[in-house]
């Protein structure tokens, strides 16, 4: 096994939505602006963002700023000065600035930003990739922690508590502890000695210190890992990021009602179409945070005509208190979940957004915003998974004739196909054939009895039930039996299971991506790359 591709639909836990988003997108498309694997989208879109305006010397300033101070080359440098540049456009994603790049999905969404951007500009439209940091999220525990795997693959948790000015304070304003180099250490004596984890360890430690923020150390490493295919790295904690996006903070404030009834009623037509309403709308959103004494809270609107708003649970204030510190302090001022994608889309000219599953689902909402707000919705292009499988744990699955979806379908199944390998050849699809078997016969006795006494269907149900609950109790018998009788198969089972599957979630938003960096080098990110199409999307399984 080198690399094999499985669409959604055989991946757990895919969503309705992206499961039809990739497969029946014409399901989708009052949610959307156009599918993200035909040509024709992106020409579209090219031709309505060339009628939009963004401030480019602006943004240029920023980012050259932002990205310098990040240690950027080149590449990167040269990609930003491409975007005083009216044709070109970007491609961008982003992520919540995790502890040491947060979980390996984060590097998959990088990657796959990368490949889309390259693709597009094969095809002569000229973009950029961009990554976005939400370093304004204020969710600490989420970012605060990854988990790594030792020689027997068993998930270690490493943990920042971080140093917090105050209780909500945004997590771009968090700097780390001093125990960070301990953490470092520790995921250090994880891995196995050789070149790749020297490089990664050198660069953790160059960007993880002490003192240094989150977003600050994350952009750091980001850039390390990053630069050579000039990604650009935008923080929106900045004072003239701010100053950009105020004006869309000042429409939301004055249609705040609007907004919310908008999107309360894309809430629920994406319900009675049968597909889920990520983000809860309140009926006090305004879509908007504040900054109080260090901490981000809320705004909410307090009802009537007088257009007055609270912040947190203490502050009342009018519009026009709202609009004057608006206009002087932007930077006290955040959107939310769903308001995000569209200051991110206005201050960049943006053709496509690269998004995770939680990502397509809540961006379907805000679509409703877009064209209130006078910009056109980007391509949504779903990022590509990946479930690594280092040589060890391809032996085992080699040996015992099993693949990452047996792992999927849980301990019981795999179980049984490593049992039924390693002590009787085709002992799981003999179960199998006798499952068929009776289903079959009982088929057949439920037509007779329909005709014969239909009143003995409840006795039949029953019967069935039993039957297969017996054939269950001993499949599950059978296996423990066999899997007792050696302990080398029990380790493998459980090895197995915690390789591919750790504590029972998908292991690309479990483990980090620094874990298989440190195993793989950084080669193992031109491969990942070689293997991202840009015409699809899907889950791989690779092995590194």
């Amino acid at each position: 096994m080198d690399c094999v591709s499985l669409p959604f639909s055989r991946v757990p836990k895919s969503s309705k939505l992206l499961v039809d988003y990739m497969e029946r997108y014409g399901d989708l498309t009052r949610f959307y602006n156009g599918s993200p694997f035909v040509a024709e989208t992106y020409d579209r879109l090219k031709q309505q963002l060339q009628s939009v305006q963004t401030d480019r010397e602006a943004l240029v300033d920023v980012l050259l700023r932002q990205n310098k101070s990040f240690g950027a080359g080149n590449e990167t440098l040269e990609n930003i000065q491409r975007l005083s540049n009216p044709e070109t456009l970007a491609v961008v994603t982003g992520q919540q600035v995790g502890l040491f790049s947060g979980p390996a999905f984060t590097l998959y969404k990088a990657l796959t930003a990368v490949r889309l951007s390259q693709s597009l500009n094969d095809r002569g439209i000229n973009t950029v990739p961009v990554f976005w940091l939400a370093s304004e999220d204020h969710d600490l525990e989420e970012v605060a922690q990854i988990y790594a795997l030792n020689d027997d693959y068993e998930t270690i948790h490493l943990h920042d508590p971080g140093e917090r000015p105050a209780p909500q304070s945004p997590v771009g304003r968090v700097k780390l502890s001093e125990g960070v180099a301990g953490l470092l250490d520790r995921l250090e004596s994880l891995l196995p000695p050789g070149d790749g984890r020297s490089q990664l360890l050198d660069n953790l430690r160059l960007s993880y210190q002490p003192g240094t923020t989150w977003s600050q150390a994350f952009a750091l490493f980001l850039t390390r890992l990053f630069g050579r295919w000039g990604v650009i790295l935008l923080d929106p904690m900045d004072e003239a990021v701010h100053r950009l996006a105020a004006p869309i903070y000042q429409k939301i404030m004055h249609q705040a009602d609007e907004f919310r009834s908008s999107l309360q009623g894309r809430s629920a037509e994406l319900v009675r179409a049968g597909y889920h309403a990520q983000v809860h709308i309140a009926e006090d959103s305004t879509l908007l945070f504040a900054e109080r004494e260090g901490n981000r809270l809320p705004i909410r609107s307090t009802g009537g005509k007088g257009k007055e708003f609270s912040i947190g649970d203490s502050q009342t204030i009018s519009i026009g208190g709202l609009e004057s510190e608006i206009r002087d302090q932007p930077l006290n001022f955040s959107a939310n979940v769903l308001l995000r994608p569209l200051v991110q889309d206005t201050l960049l000219p943006t053709i496509a957004y690269v998004a995770g599953p939680s990502e397509l689902a809540y961006i379907g909402q805000a679509q409703v915003l877009y064209s209130a707000l006078g910009r056109p919705m980007p391509a949504v292009f779903p990022r590509c998974g990946f479930t690594l499988v280092d040589r060890r744990v391809e032996r085992w699955m080699e040996k015992y004739q099993v693949g990452v979806e047996d792992v999927w379908l849980g301990q019981d199944h795999l179980a049984r196909r490593i049992a039924s390998t390693a002590f009787s050849e085709g002992w799981s699809e003999r179960f199998d054939q006798t499952e068929k078997d009776l289903a079959e016969l009982l088929f057949r006795l439920r037509k007779d009895i329909e005709v014969l006494d239909p009143t003995l269907l409840d006795t039949l149900n029953n019967a069935e039930e039993k039957i297969q609950y017996q054939v269950e109790k001993l499949k599950g018998k059978l296996t423990r039996s066999a899997l007792s009788r050696s302990e080398v198969l029990a380790r493998h089972e459980q090895s197995l299971l915690r390789a591919i599957m750790p504590e029972k979630e998908l292991q690309e938003r479990l483990v980090s991506g620094v874990y298989f960096l440190g195993r793989g080098g950084y080669e193992l990110l031109d491969r990942l790359l070689e293997r991202i199409p840009a015409d699809s999307s899907g889950h791989f399984i690779m092995s590194f």
